[in-house]
């Protein structure tokens, strides 16, 4: 088995073993892997920190009481997107707990000409949740893609990637500021952009 396989097996073996709900050593892993995610995409979603704490406990809570049901198998389905799914909908009821129930009053403003706060919060009815889920998912995958990249390419291959691609640099300009030539810099930009292709797709199987 070679070193991907491995970190794959891993991450699907873990799943497996938050089902015992004693396994205290593997739900801090498992807390500690995916705790960044159900924040980030609950404060994208307009939860304040305190709100994206509860839906962070409360998916936790939802996923130690749920996990027997889902089996880690990657061949019957993607992890992250049950995940996804659980936090959705606690992120929907921390949305739904802001409004009063039945107020039916919509965004009149007040006789300041400021709309009530309660009433300029997200509807959660409004709110494409699932597109907000896989972006952000996307993304964290993303930027773990690069630490790797860049503990795998030279410095210096690192730095025409990063200056052509993500700060979207001429080549010209790249080329001229480090003593490259055009051809050079288009050559290294291709080896390492096939170079975060690979990691991101044993990224996407290793975290389901």
């Amino acid at each position: 088995m070679n070193g991907e396989d491995e970190r794959v097996q891993t991450s699907w073996t873990l799943v497996g073993r938050i089902k015992n709900v004693q396994d205290q050593e593997s739900w801090t892993r498992f807390y500690d892997l995916y705790k960044g995610l159900i924040l980030g995409v609950s404060m994208k979603a307009g939860l304040a920190k305190e709100e994206a704490e509860d839906v962070l406990q409360a998916t936790m809570l939802s996923v130690n009481r749920n996990i027997g049901e889902f089996e880690a198998d990657p061949k019957r389905g993607s992890f992250s997107a049950w995940l996804l799914q659980l936090t959705r909908w606690r992120i929907h009821d921390q949305l739904d707990k802001r409004l009063p129930r039945g107020s039916g009053q919509g965004n009149v403003p007040t006789a300041t000409g400021v709309t009530p706060t309660v009433e300029r919060v997200p509807d959660s009815r409004t709110i494409d949740l699932e597109a907000l889920c896989d972006a952000e998912w996307k993304q964290r995958l993303m930027q773990q893609a690069l630490r790797e990249l860049q503990l795998q390419v030279k410095a210096e291959h690192y730095q025409i990637f990063h200056l052509v691609e993500l700060e979207q640099k001429p080549v010209a300009e790249v080329a001229a500021a480090l003593g490259r030539n055009r051809a050079q810099v288009y050559v290294v930009k291709h080896r390492v952009s096939l170079a975060l292709k690979r990691i991101l797709k044993r990224l996407q199987k290793q975290f389901g």
